[in-house]
C-alpha cells in the first residue's frame, strides 16, 4: 500500500482542492461583482468561470473519482463501504447539479451581463439563483469531504 497509494492520495487531495476551492472562490467573486452590477466585469468572470469549469473542475473531479477508486482497491476497503458510497453520491450529484443547474444559471447570468442596458432586477435575480445553487452544491461537497475525512461506517 506504500508508494502507489500515497501518490493516489496526493492526487486525490490536490484535485479536491482545485475542484472545491476553485468553485468556492469563483462563486464568491461572481456574487460580489453581480451585486455591484458591473456587467462588463461579470461577463468576463463568467466566461472564465465556464472555462475553469470545463478545463479544471471537470478533469479534477475525474481525477478525484479515479484516484479514489484506486485507493479503495489498493487498500481493500470495499466499494460498498458507507463513506465510499458518499463519494459516489458526490460525483453523481456534481454531474447532475453542474449539468442541469449550474451551467444553465451561469449561461442565463452571462446573457444578462452582456446586455449593457439590461434590467438590474433580472440580473440580480439570476445572480441570486446561481448563488443559491452554488451554495447548495458546495454544501453537498462539504458533506462528502466530511464523510471522506470521518469515514463513518454502517
Amino acid at each position: 500500500m506504500g508508494t502507489a497509494y500515497g501518490v493516489a492520495k496526493v492526487l486525490h487531495v490536490l484535485s479536491v482542492i482545485v475542484w472545491v476551492g476553485g468553485i468556492t472562490g469563483l462563486a464568491i467573486v461572481t456574487w460580489r461583482v453581480a451585486r455591484e452590477r458591473d456587467r462588463a466585469a461579470l461577463g468576463v468572470i463568467l466566461r472564465h468561470s465556464t472555462m475553469f469549469g470545463q478545463r479544471m473542475v471537470g478533469p479534477a473531479s475525474g481525477v478525484v473519482l479515479l484516484s479514489g477508486l484506486a485507493m479503495v482497491g489498493m487498500a481493500h476497503i470495499g466499494f460498498a463501504t458507507l463513506w465510499v458510497l458518499f463519494g459516489y453520491a458526490g460525483i453523481a450529484l456534481h454531474g447532475f447539479i453542474g449539468g442541469m443547474f449550474l451551467s444553465k444559471h451561469v449561461a442565463e447570468l452571462r446573457q444578462l451581463a452582456v446586455e449593457q442596458a439590461g434590467d438590474d432586477a433580472a440580473l440580480l435575480g439570476a445572480a441570486r439563483r446561481l448563488w443559491i445553487t452554488q451554495v447548495v452544491y458546495l454544501l453537498i461537497l462539504a458533506l462528502v469531504v466530511g464523510a471522506m475525512v470521518l469515514k463513518p461506517t454502517w
